[in-house]
């Protein structure tokens, strides 16, 4: 490493990800301390602190500590990805300070950073946002991002949503072509309507009783599970269509016609 020119060792260097990999980089040679303003990715991993904090809860402020400076320190952050717990207060700053460069945001917020808070609603600054992933968050009213032009990937894994909620959310991105609702609990209606939307995993759980008005006249693909009654409108591009609800599965292809509507009841006697 030594013989090569600084460039390519800067090059070889932005390739890291894993926060543990650039500290023990910068703990191996002087020279690659300088490592973290050339890192386009940047990975937490859950439990990254916990060893060095001696315990999960000094591990929050390590956390905190460790992403807020490399967060500065890296001014062509493309990709920010954090597993790991941490204080959601700080999160408008992080969000703030990368917003120009910003395409991939992954977080596992828990209870952490709850709507309540209004933390979560300085995503709406990283108008460059491509893809959002949120993990394990309670969200009970829309989220204030404004209009999301760029975003083409939504995903919630794990959360506890209001209808207004998920209603909100995806109208803030309207021209997302991928959205995935996995293992959320939710009540009421849930209203999808997207014109770029090719491809859309549905899965909500929970016994409440929630219905689905979906209109997207350019899926391919749908998938959707635990609705009790579901509406799709449009859809002439639908190659593969998914229904299933706890007791019971149906699967089938199908095509609708555009401009017409479908009502799909699904009743299932009681397990």
């Amino acid at each position: 490493m030594d013989a090569l020119p600084e460039g390519v060792v800067q090059h070889i260097l932005s390739q890291l990800s894993n926060a543990r990999d650039v500290a023990r980089c910068a703990a191996v040679a002087r020279c690659w301390r300088d490592c973290v303003p050339f890192l386009t990715s940047l990975y937490f991993p859950r439990g990254a602190f916990e060893a060095l904090a001696g315990g999960p809860a000094s591990a929050v402020a390590f956390a905190d500590d460790a992403i807020g400076r490399m967060v500065d320190a890296a001014a062509r952050l493309e990709e920010l990805v954090v597993y790991c717990p941490f204080s959601a207060s700080l999160l408008p700053h992080w969000l703030a300070a990368r917003a120009a460069t910003l395409r991939v945001l992954e977080l596992r917020v828990e209870s952490a950073a709850d709507d309540k808070s209004g933390h979560l609603d300085s995503i709406g600054v990283a108008t460059s946002l491509e893809e959002l992933r949120l993990w394990a968050l309670r969200m009970t009213r829309a989220p204030a991002w404004g209009q999301m032009e760029r975003l083409r990937v939504l995903e919630v894994v794990g959360a506890v949503l209001e209808d207004a909620a998920v209603n909100g959310a995806v109208a803030a991105c309207p021209n997302l072509t991928d959205l995935a609702l996995l293992g959320c609990e939710c009540a009421g209606e849930a209203v999808i309507s997207l014109a770029h939307l090719e491809r859309c995993r549905l899965d909500f759980v929970g016994s409440g009783n929630t219905s689905l008005r979906f209109a997207a006249p350019r899926v391919s693909s749908l998938e959707v599970q635990g609705f009790s009654l579901i509406y799709l409108q449009g859809g002439n591009r639908l190659k593969h269509l998914t229904i299933s609800k706890n007791t019971g599965t149906v699967r089938r292809s199908l095509c609708v016609p555009p401009q017409k509507q479908i009502l799909v009841r699904i009743t299932l006697p009681d397990s």
